[in-house]
């Protein structure tokens, strides 16, 4: 290898330069440093490029406020290698091999001038246009190294895996945080729900919630939006909260705020997207109302016969969601009630056309029955886990209810 060689792709502009054997790089928004990182997000003096004692390169944070990242890994001191990319908040450096020698070095920033005062103003001048010459030079340079296709393929691929490294951690926060911070509850019951699936995140959605003027009774909604990342989120927070509002704001049963929540969803959400819902209410005594439409699903087991009853199979949201049903049924001493998105039915493995299936959901449900419900929607989203492999291609969301 001749030499190592930067090149800096920034929202305003994309240059290079050069490694020269022995000469550290500083790196920041401070003139005097040999990158000026033209970013609000990089400290004045932001890092420093070095070899170690091994003549290897290294990269080393000089204590910034917002960090300097390798492989989008944020680090204090680590080695660099060929096509490692660094990233000073918005703007990115990708190290690359030199073959082409290297362009005139600039006078270093802060040099005294030998000149008299009556030639100053003559060697501000042609300073300044050694300047501007040698950083059109270096804006050619850079221009004519990412026209290399090999080069602008590796750069593109690295820049296009961590937008998509961005898109799911954006989406990750935004499920995760657009949950219920806290589960309701209500004496003499009890309701658990968790939701698992890919990391970007998908439509899926679960509340347990109070209404006033419903003391004794106890709210469970869950449901799917089409679509996955952070269009998905933003619209399954949507509908949650949708489905909250018009079932606290309406006296109807379950079934009719399900139907009027999906009649304010379509003229809401993206024209085209698919809507399950479930909204369960529950009293103090057992007895459950529920609405239904779309792919969720209710399962319901019978503690004093042993017996498993599908009250509504869960199923794909296209097939069912011209849908609507309302179901009823009682809880008693040591029953569960489980309630499930469309995904617990029709989860796969990625790139697998095998679905998890009603009977092997019903299988997983027997099986950790006897759990309390915390307990036993921690159980189900293992073996989901253990069936997709971890990599499950779709959300899949359980709720569990039970008499305290």
């Amino acid at each position: 290898m001749s030499g190592a060689r930067l090149i800096v792709v920034s929202e305003r502009e994309h240059t290079f330069f050069d490694v020269v054997e022995g000469q550290p790089v500083k790196i920041g928004r401070a003139p005097d440093n040999d990158i000026i990182i033209k970013d609000d997000m990089a400290s004045r003096r932001h890092c420093v490029i070095e070899r170690d004692a091994a003549g290897d390169l290294r990269v080393r944070d000089m204590k910034s406020f917002n960090g300097t990242y390798l492989n989008e890994r944020r680090i204090r001191d680590e080695a660099l290698q060929l096509w490692d990319a660094l990233r000073i908040g918005r703007t990115k450096m990708f190290l690359v091999e030199r073959g082409d020698a290297p362009p005139a070095p600039l006078a270093p920033p802060g040099e005294e001038s030998t000149t008299d005062a009556a030639g100053a103003e003559a060697e501000a001048a042609a300073a300044d246009e050694k300047q501007m010459s040698a950083t059109r030079t270096m804006e050619a340079g850079a221009a004519e190294l990412l026209a290399n296709k090999d080069v602008r393929r590796v750069i593109e691929d690295l820049l296009r895996r961590e937008r998509e490294d961005v898109e799911r951690e954006t989406a990750r926060r935004l499920r995760d945080e657009s949950a219920p911070a806290v589960l309701a509850s209500l004496d003499g019951l009890v309701a658990r729900a968790r939701r698992f699936g890919p990391a970007d995140g998908g439509g899926d959605f679960f509340d347990v919630f109070l209404e006033p003027d419903h003391a004794d009774e106890l709210f469970v909604s869950l449901g799917t939006v089409s679509g996955v990342g952070t269009a998905a989120c933003v619209a399954a927070s949507a509908a949650r909260h949708t489905l909250r509002g018009v079932g606290t704001a309406r006296a109807d049963g379950p079934k009719d705020v399900c139907d009027l929540a999906r009649e304010v969803l379509a003229r809401t959400l993206h024209p085209g997207s698919a809507v399950s819902l479930l909204l369960g209410r529950v009293s103090r005594e057992g007895r459950v109302q529920l609405g239904a439409l779309g792919g969720t699903g209710v399962l319901q087991w019978h503690a004093a016969t042993e017996k498993l009853e599908v009250l509504r199979a869960p199923s794909r949201r296209d097939e069912e969601a011209p849908r609507s049903v309302s179901v009823e049924t009682t809880l008693k001493s040591g029953d569960r009630l489980l309630l499930c998105s469309d995904g617990a039915g029709a989860l796969r493995r990625a790139g697998d056309n095998d679905a998890l299936g009603l009977e092997r959901l019903s299988a997983a449900f027997r099986e950790v029955v006897g759990q309390p419900p915390k307990e036993l929607v921690g159980r189900l989203a293992a073996q989901f886990e253990e069936f997709t492999g971890g990599v499950p291609d779709r959300d899949a969301t359980v709720a569990v209810v039970a008499l305290a």
